[in-house]
């Protein structure tokens, strides 16, 4: 069976050069340090812990981004250790007073000591520092709410979860707040606030702040209603219906063996470009009682790819546009959309939560 993974991390990598050009602007007067060590032998002291992009203090560390570590007597650094998992440094960016270290990607964060340590030529420092990160995230429903767990951690201490669109340094950055549900160290969940298409979901604790990839569709067909699509099929016929797998309506399709359900844009439509969509996500329930596949085609069969479901469940499926059109090959729009039954079966199916994602 053909497995689609949901979401996949997907933290950025600072630049060495971005680093340096921050460094170079926020903390000029570090680095002139005549000596490096000029004074007697005293164990290393820290003092605080600030985001290397804004030099503004924190509490908790996000996995793969930047710090300052600030105190004394950090000029003979043997080690930096984040629960345990030693992380590189460039002795490059040390004096006496200011460490620039990254956060590793590997470094555990859940039922771990939430302990930074220094140990130089003289001793060790240790200091108190969850780690955050968003691993992944799915969508559920929790008391009859649209919610998301975030999956990840440490989440102990998050008070704030907003879901985030736009640029604000282009002017147009727009914030929803969620309300928290149910908060473990591990697990977050989090009501979808009201009118929230497509978001990038950011977590805030102790002054950090960690941001998840894109939640929702870029550009959606079908959730809880038709959006610029039209709906129509052959070999059957298809309906409304309260079986949903996110929201209050989804799709029922009563279909004859082989038959199959297609979307066409209105006339209104805006067009869909291939090239500027990743990946075509939706989740489908089957009535069988036994496995059964459905073949998902774009315009009029031009690529086709057969897909294996569950029964009896909410199968989801985040499918990358370059396993219908390889690098290259792809039209330039997509002018329909067909999901055809594929199992020789008279059958039931649900359909629900369609669209693409950039």
């Amino acid at each position: 069976m053909k497995k689609y993974n949901l979401h996949s991390i997907n933290l950025v990598s600072k630049l060495w050069l971005f680093l340096i050009l921050g460094i170079t602007i926020s903390c000029e007067n570090d680095f002139k340090e005549p000596d490096l060590f000029d004074g007697a032998p005293a164990p290393p002291i820290i003092t605080s812990i600030n985001d290397a992009k804004t030099d503004v203090e924190v509490g908790t560390g996000v996995i793969g981004d930047f710090y300052y570590i600030r105190g004394e007597n950090l000029a003979t650094v043997k080690t930096i250790t984040y629960n345990g998992l030693e992380a590189g440094f460039n002795p490059v960016f040390v004096t006496n007073t200011l460490i620039i270290s990254r956060i590793p990607l590997e470094a555990p964060f859940i039922n771990t000591s939430n302990k930074l340590t220094v140990e130089t030529r003289f001793g060790k420092a240790d200091f108190n520092l969850p780690l955050l990160t968003i691993t992944d995230f799915t969508e559920t429903l929790f008391d009859n709410k649209n919610a998301v767990v975030l999956n990840g951690g440490d989440f102990k201490d998050v008070n704030k979860v907003v879901f985030a669109t736009g640029n604000e340094n282009q002017g147009n950055r727009v914030e929803r707040e969620a309300t928290i549900l149910d908060q473990k160290s591990n697990a977050l969940t989090v009501e979808v606030p009201a009118g929230v298409i497509q978001a990038f979901i950011e977590v805030e604790s102790n002054g950090a702040t960690t941001r998840s990839t894109s939640f929702g569709f870029s550009y959606p067909i079908f959730t809880d209603e038709l959006i610029d699509w039209e709906l129509g099929g052959f070999n059957g016929s298809q309906e409304l219906s309260s079986e949903v797998a996110l929201g209050s309506t989804s799709i029922k399709r009563t279909t004859d063996p082989f038959g199959g359900l297609t979307f066409i844009p209105t006339e209104g439509a805006r067009p869909l470009v291939t090239q500027d969509f990743n990946t075509i996500s939706f989740q489908i329930y089957p009535e069988s009682t036994e496995p059964s596949k459905v073949a998902l085609a774009l315009n009029d069969f031009n690529a086709q790819i057969v897909l294996d479901l569950e029964p009896e469940q909410w199968n989801r499926f985040v499918i990358p546009i370059t396993d219908l059109y390889p690098t290259g090959t792809a039209p330039d729009r997509i002018t329909r959309i067909d999901f055809q039954e594929f199992s020789g079966l008279s059958t039931v199916f649900y359909f629900d939560q369609f669209g693409f994602i950039e």
